[in-house]
């Protein structure tokens, strides 16, 4: 059960989503297992909560209507529509083009244009102006990621003075890379009118801290950021995942249909598996290319272990990912060019999505999950795979920048740059025996175990309930424009 709440809670994010219990099994299956929903619907349930965010429709001209309201048991779904050029620019260009690759650290694709960035503030005046009116004095308000940062600082303009947490799921960069945006004082700023910020490592909170710190004054003791009349507790929570339901989608008659298909097409071969949405953070390419490293150099392998690649479409309407999904193609094309054989083929390349059951028999199959992305907010495949772990388990290898290498100190632990060092810890992986297995797994499946989706959620919650200062907030700065058009 979730931490004992004095108020209702009302999450806001980008999207709402999908709250209705599953009316089947086929249902069930088809709803995430982890991240937000499954961590906050018992919470919301308990209070009678509420959901905020965009309806996902976009219109030729953006409705100037009440926020749309959907009952769902004691919860409500609240949202709003937005125009087809302010998702463009809000959404497409100014989150997934801008935010997107500067707090993952990539420089090189960062994309500064003043008008999305105005249009960005402009999208969460027009969400606080209308969640502001529903809130009640003894709310708790969780609002949720990089698309809605300034939403804190919109609300307490309108003059709401409850308890505003805000959790970021993606990196916090260092602040060498953040100033590279022109826009990231104010979204500084922004931060301070938060009771509570939360990140999932150590990492991403010091450079929180680094970057208030250098860029508007005030200090961080370690728990607290001082800075006139803010007090915004920076804290580290590392979200997981529903261990209990991936072990046992793992042993369901779907996952064993699923599993016999899969063993059959390998024909006895080893499994090497990677499953990421497409994207340039997740380091599919240089996966690609430490797999084709390890057949060269340790050519005894070749047609004896096979890799399957499971690249969800994402963003398909954002340039950098077309130029992504070509790159991989052409990988995928040389690596399968140059070393199959009449009843081998390397890398089964597989760019669709699964259904999380799907998913657990890929997982239980695999001997060598491969989760190395370049950047990393924590990344759940890696806590779902040893979740779904049996007797004999396989072998984790994770990336340096990934959030979860964090909390997974057991896992073969890479850096995913390092092409050459990749290859060797593949080699390694793939020759691991059953006792080295079963002693780092039952490791790793403990802190998994304690680590849920659900002490996440009910650790952020706890210290949020806390942080109730009233007559402390900092003076919110001007709005550019009164008016949420």
């Amino acid at each position: 059960m979730p931490t004992r709440m004095s108020g209702r809670l009302v999450v806001v994010s980008n999207r709402t989503p999908d709250l209705t219990t599953p009316k089947t099994p086929t249902d069930a299956r088809n709803q995430p297992a982890s991240g937000l929903v499954s961590a906050l619907r018992p919470a919301l349930l308990e209070t009678g909560g509420m959901w905020f965010g965009w309806s996902g429709k976009a219109t030729r001209r953006r409705e100037q209507s009440a926020p749309q309201k959907r009952q769902i048991g004691p919860v409500q779904l609240l949202t709003v529509n937005l125009s087809e050029e302010e998702v463009h620019d809000f959404y497409v260009s100014f989150c997934n083009r801008t935010l997107w690759p500067l707090f993952h650290s990539f420089p090189a694709q960062v994309r500064i244009v003043s008008s999305e960035y105005r249009t960005y503030r402009r999208i969460n005046r027009y969400f606080a102006a209308h969640l502001a009116p529903l809130l009640k004095p003894n709310d708790l308000v969780w609002v949720h990621d990089y698309h809605l940062i300034p939403l804190g600082m919109e609300l307490r303009r309108l003059g709401w003075e409850g308890r505003l947490g805000f959790f970021l799921h993606i990196p916090f960069p260092p602040v060498d890379i953040l100033t590279i945006s022109p826009h990231s004082r104010p979204l500084l700023e922004d931060l301070e009118a938060y009771d509570l910020v939360g990140f999932h490592t150590q990492r991403y909170r010091k450079n929180c801290a680094d970057a208030l710190e250098s860029e508007l004054g005030g200090r961080f003791d370690g728990r607290l950021y001082r800075h006139g009349p803010a007090r915004v507790q920076l804290g580290v929570y590392a979200i997981g995942t529903d261990p209990d339901t991936f072990a046992e989608w793992a042993k369901s008659p779907e996952a064993s249909r699923q599993a016999t298909k899969l063993r059959k097409m390998v024909r006895g071969r080893r499994i090497l598996l990677g499953v990421d949405r497409l994207d340039y953070t997740k380091g599919i390419c240089e996966r690609l290319l430490a797999f084709d490293r390890l057949l060269d150099r340790h050519p005894s392998w070749r047609d004896q272990v096979s890799m399957t690649q499971i690249s969800a479409p994402s963003r398909t309407r954002v340039p950098e990912y077309t130029t992504q999904k070509r790159e991989v193609d052409r990988l995928v094309g040389e690596i399968n060019g140059r070393y199959s054989e009449d009843d081998w083929i390397p890398v089964r390349y597989l760019y669709r999505s699964y259904a999380q059951e799907e998913l657990a028999a890929f997982y239980r199959e695999a001997d060598v999950c491969l989760v190395t992305p370049l950047r990393d907010g924590m990344n759940l495949v890696a806590k779902e795979y040893i979740a779904a772990q049996t007797d004999s388990p396989g072998v984790l290898l994770l990336s340096q920048f990934c959030g979860t290498a964090e909390d997974l100190i057991e896992t073969l632990i890479v850096n995913p740059y390092d092409i050459d060092g990749t290859a060797s810890a593949l080699n390694r992986a793939l020759n691991m025996d059953l006792a080295e297995r079963r002693e780092r797994w039952r490791a790793l499946s403990t802190r998994v175990h304690e680590r849920t989706a659900q002490t996440w959620r009910d650790g952020f919650l706890a210290d949020l309930e806390k942080r109730d200062r009233p007559g402390s907030r900092p003076k919110p700065r001007p709005a550019a424009s009164k008016t949420p058009r």
